[in-house]
């Protein structure tokens, strides 16, 4: 059985969300900047079917 108590309200979803990004992108960061040589980047932009637009970006780099 499931309480109302086992589901997460949006709000705390939302932070568990931003939280996480901010761990990550802290890691990422000092990931590049313990890098090794240069950082390349590649891009893509395209769109779907329903012209809804997509942007990838990627890097790649040596890690110590």
């Amino acid at each position: 059985s499931v309480n109302e108590t086992d589901i997460y309200h949006c709000t705390k979803i939302c932070e568990l969300i931003i939280n996480t990004f901010h761990e990550y992108f802290n890691a990422l960061k000092k990931d590049l900047t313990a890098a090794q040589g240069k950082v390349s980047f590649t891009s893509d932009l395209w769109s779907d079917s329903n012209l809804c637009p997509f942007m990838a970006v990627t890097a790649h780099w040596i890690a110590k």
